[in-house]
C-alpha cells in the first residue's frame, strides 16, 4: 500500500516517473501476492490488498500517460519546422547532416542584422586564415583542415546584462554538409571572444571565432548566426565572399 500510494504521487513527475514505474511494478507484484493471500487465510485485508494493487495499475498507467504527453510537448517544441537534419558540428569529429538551403535573404559583409536580443555585423571571413592564427598565440598548432577566421561586432539591445560569446553562436555550414563552429577549432584567435566583457544594454563589443574546416568543404560554405540554445530564434545568414 505504502508503495502504491507513492508511485501514484509522484507518477506525474518528468524523469522520476521513470523510477516510480518500477515501484509501480514491484507494488503491483507485492498487491497481487496480498489479495490472493487475503482470499486463501486472511479476508480482513482483503480490502486493503485489493485498493493497493488498484493503486499499482494506476500508478503505472500514470506513467505511461504522464510520459506520453511531455513526449508529445517536446515534439511540438523541437524546432522541426523545416525538414532539416542539421546539427551543431564540434571538435575534431563535425556532425554529419542534411543539405540545408540558405535563404534568399542573406546578408553581406559588413551588413548589421538583429539576432535574438542582438545587433550583429559580420565584418569579415577569412577563408584561409592559418596566417593570423598561428601568429595570434605561440600555442596554436597547424590545422587539421583549414582555418576559417569570422569577424563581428555586436551590440546587445537586451535590458539585463549579456555575454555575446555564450548568447551567440556562429556556424560554417560546408559544402559537405556538415556544420563547423567554434569548438571544431583548438586554437586561440588573434581577438578571442572569451575576452569580450560582460554588456549592458548598448553596449558593443568585437570579437572572433575560428572553425577548423576540410579545404574541400569551403567552396559554396554558408555562415549563419542564431541564438545559443534556443529553440525559437531563427538563423541569419552571411555571405562568405
Amino acid at each position: 500500500m505504502i508503495l502504491a500510494i507513492i508511485s501514484v504521487l509522484l507518477c506525474w513527475v518528468p524523469i522520476v516517473n521513470n523510477l516510480v514505474f518500477i515501484l509501480g511494478l514491484l507494488a503491483l507484484g507485492l498487491g497481487i501476492a496480498a489479495v490472493v493471500s487475503a482470499f486463501r487465510s486472511r479476508p480482513g485485508s482483503k480490502g486493503m490488498a485489493v485498493t493497493a494493487t488498484c493503486l499499482s495499475v494506476l500508478s503505472l498507467i500514470g506513467v505511461l500517460g504522464t510520459q506520453a504527453f511531455y513526449g508529445s510537448m517536446f515534439d511540438t517544441t523541437s524546432p522541426r519546422a523545416e525538414p532539416s537534419n542539421v546539427a551543431t558540428g564540434g571538435g575534431s569529429d563535425p556532425k554529419s547532416s542534411a543539405a540545408e538551403e540558405a535563404p534568399s535573404d542573406v546578408a553581406a559583409i559588413g551588413e548589421k542584422r538583429e539576432v535574438s536580443d542582438y545587433d550583429v555585423s559580420v565584418t569579415g571571413v577569412n577563408l584561409n586564415a592559418a596566417e593570423p592564427i598561428l601568429a595570434a598565440n605561440s600555442f596554436n598548432e597547424p590545422a587539421t583542415g583549414q582555418y576559417v577566421l569570422v569577424d563581428l561586432t555586436v551590440q546587445y539591445l537586451g535590458t539585463e546584462e549579456a555575454n555575446p560569446w555564450l548568447d551567440l553562436n556562429v556556424t560554417f555550414v560546408g559544402s559537405d554538409a556538415r556544420q563547423y563552429d567554434a569548438s571544431s577549432c583548438d586554437a586561440v584567435p588573434p581577438l578571442p571572444a572569451s575576452d569580450v566583457p560582460t554588456l549592458e544594454n548598448t553596449g558593443t563589443a568585437s570579437y572572433q571565432v575560428c572553425m577548423d574546416v576540410p579545404p574541400e568543404a569551403i567552396p559554396e560554405g554558408k555562415l549563419f548566426v542564431e541564438r545559443s540554445l534556443s529553440l525559437n530564434d531563427a538563423r541569419v545568414y552571411w555571405a562568405i565572399n
